[in-house]
């Protein structure tokens, strides 16, 4: 069922039972129409969110913050939402901003924002996987110049095809994602050896997140009977692949603003931090 189909329903029925939309991200804004509504699906601006919040919380004194886009691009909503996140984080930082085809010639003006005595925390606000590549090989340059650069940034970067992993790890890459799977985990192994077992075939993405989904909210039902919509708040969780932190918004039902957190180290390793 679509977004659009599930609005329709939504507007159509006055039945008290809770809707759980597990997978569609586009069905967050019935969550503000409806208040038997629960979007479990982290939308990309509570990723925006942890990433600022994380930067506060790794920050230390000596360190800068820049926040680099590209000139003269329209911005997406998922930028405009970037850069929301960092003018309301309180958070100090030296906006920076150049065009593509200046890439080749920015190496320096990026190096007199930088300190050589603390961190240099990078937010990318940019969906353009050619420019995010382009940005990452100039702080790379600043690398091999003993400027300590650390980079975050959401789960999108994840899936831009062109940027070379090495250059991830080099940066030591903090992303905030919604999903994602340890291997090294337990339970995940436990998982694993099960559905192996049992359906004789590797489990996907779905596997785990309808696994994930199920279990939550049957548990909160076992735990609470008919009353488990008051305690939702009070029960956060980590799953196998996913963060549960549904809160009630002010007008409407609920969305889940968890997330996990990756670090790309060196040695080609990425470490699960949350």
């Amino acid at each position: 069922m679509s977004s659009v189909d599930l609005g329709k329903l939504l507007d159509s029925e006055n039945d008290p039972r809770m809707v759980i939309s597990p997978l569609d991200s586009r069905a967050e804004e019935l969550a503000s129409r409806h208040d038997n509504f629960i979007q479990v699906p982290t939308p990309t601006k509570a990723q925006y969110l942890d990433i600022m919040e994380w930067i506060r919380e790794d920050s230390m004194p000596g360190d800068t913050l820049l926040l680099i886009k590209e000139k003269t691009a329209r911005q997406t909503d998922a930028v405009k939402q970037m850069i929301q996140a960092a003018d309301s984080s309180g958070l100090t930082f030296i906006p920076f901003s150049y065009s593509i085809l200046e890439g080749r010639d920015v190496t320096e003006p990026l190096m007199n924002l930088t300190t050589a005595t603390g961190t240099n925390r990078v937010v990318i606000a940019s969906e353009s996987e050619a420019f995010v590549n382009d940005v990452i090989r100039n702080l790379n340059l600043l690398i091999y110049n003993n400027i300590d650069i650390t980079i975050y940034a959401s789960s999108k970067i994840r899936g831009f095809e062109t940027i070379e992993v090495e250059n991830l790890h080099k940066t030591s890459m903090h992303v905030s994602l919604a999903y994602y799977i340890d291997y090294e985990n337990t339970k995940v192994k436990d998982f694993l050896m099960k559905y192996r077992a049992l359906y004789n075939t590797e489990p996907n993405q779905f596997a785990f997140q309808g696994y994930d989904v199920a279990r939550y909210f049957i548990e909160l039902c076992a735990r609470y009977g008919y009353n488990w919509r008051e305690f939702i708040e009070d029960n956060d969780a980590s799953t196998l692949q996913s963060m549960f932190k549904i809160r009630k918004q002010a007008v409407g039902g609920y969305t889940n603003s968890g997330v996990r957190r990756i670090v790309y180290e060196n040695g080609y390793s990425v470490k699960p931090v949350r």
